[in-house]
């Protein structure tokens, strides 16, 4: 590889500059390279397709097109050799410039991009994290549940009157129906439908201002049935065993999110002890990203920053664990569990290794005393 290319790594911290310096060889054999690409799709009067004379082709098709094409083959595969000579693990897209350029002769062109930290994670972890309290159902919260259980049982009865306070209005917005409960607020959408009857059309402003005209299709009246009735709406033989049955789902949603607390907690702690952070040219083409989706609002850039970095951080982390301790899934338990969710693999796999690996480093750390 000497003799065709010169190639030179810069390393500071995660950020690695390639600089890649290509011969005379190289160069001849990428033009013509990029002549039998271009040639097949040339069509030119007076000559048969793929026999279109350089010259011919150079001025047909524009010189400075024909060295885009030269530079593109090159850096294609010389950028991938440089990495895999020097054994770079790319965790961001390289940024390629082209340094210099003659045509024929030389080629020097830079790629820089972020690179996998060099960090190696011990069997176990000076790390001491502290233990989340188990999850706990308050009473106030185990009864706004129940409420909920039984409107959601409530039987919706049609009426020709003006809706009242605890009626549900069904209304249209173009082609878009949707339902509340009417209530005696002083402002809102429940407020504004009381008394109104089916075709009324009532006028209501959005978070932005903006006038829009709903119609009212129809009133109804809500009655909510009995505890046990609503009990067996739910197919529970008792208002006793619903109760129970609502205070365990509470408390197995409050286990996961206490869970899913302590899996991040575990990877923000590795990665400050490791010292790991999020390379700058990773973190700012993430951002963009993420900018571009609140349409580029550079006010909102400190605090987009923050959050991406968080997610990044504990993305390497996680990535960094499974991978020195074997805890990626195999692409078959990807494609079934993918199939049995009904969702993306990408987003299995990525969850996946986040549990995983996030499970381990609360395995391998020390158990701390019980957040207050």
């Amino acid at each position: 590889m000497a003799d065709k290319a010169k190639i030179e790594v810069k390393r500071e911290g995660d950020e690695v500059t390639v600089v890649v310096e290509l011969t005379e060889e190289e160069l001849r054999a990428a033009e013509d390279e990029a002549y039998r690409r271009v040639v097949r799709e040339l069509n030119v009067p007076g000559f048969r397709p793929g026999k279109v004379p350089k010259a011919v082709l150079l001025s047909r098709y524009g010189p400075d097109l024909f060295d885009d094409e030269v530079k593109e083959i090159l850096v294609d595969k010389w950028l991938p050799k440089a990495m895999e000579e020097h054994q770079l693990k790319p965790l961001s897209s390289p940024k390629v410039e082209i340094k210099e350029f003659q045509r024929g002769k030389r080629l020097v062109f830079q790629a820089t991009f972020a690179v996998w930290p060099e960090v190696e994670i011990p069997d176990e972890l000076d790390l001491e994290l502290p233990e989340a309290p188990a999850a706990e159902v308050e009473e106030e919260e185990l009864t706004e549940t129940l409420e909920e259980l039984k409107r959601r049982a409530a039987i919706l009865e049609p009426k020709d009157g003006p809706a009242e306070p605890g009626d549900v209005v069904r209304f249209k917005h173009r082609d878009d129906l949707y339902e509340v409960e009417v209530g005696e607020g002083e402002e809102g959408l429940p407020h504004k439908l009381l008394g109104k009857r089916p075709g009324d059309i009532v006028v209501i402003e959005d978070e932005k201002g903006r006038k829009l005209s709903i119609e009212v299709t129809q009133v109804y009246k809500m009655t909510i049935p009995t505890e046990e009735e609503v009990a067996a709406h739910y197919g529970e033989e008792s208002w006793e065993e619903l109760k129970e049955r609502a205070r365990a789902e509470i408390r197995q949603r409050k286990e996961a999110e206490r869970k899913g607390r302590m899996r991040l907690a575990a990877l923000d702690a590795l990665a400050e002890k490791l010292g790991i952070e999020v390379p700058p040219s990773l973190l700012e083409e993430e951002v963009e990203i993420e900018l571009a989706r609140h349409g580029k609002k550079e006010e909102l850039r400190p605090e987009v920053e923050e959050v991406v970095r968080r997610r990044m951080r504990r993305w390497i982390v996680s990535r960094l664990v499974a991978s020195q301790k074997g805890l990626y899934p195999s692409e078959d338990e990807v494609r079934n569990m993918a199939r049995s969710l009904e969702v993306e693999e990408d987003l299995v796999r990525s969850r996946w290794i986040f549990e995983r690996a996030a499970d381990w480093i609360l395995e391998h750390a020390k158990k701390g005393k019980e957040e207050g």
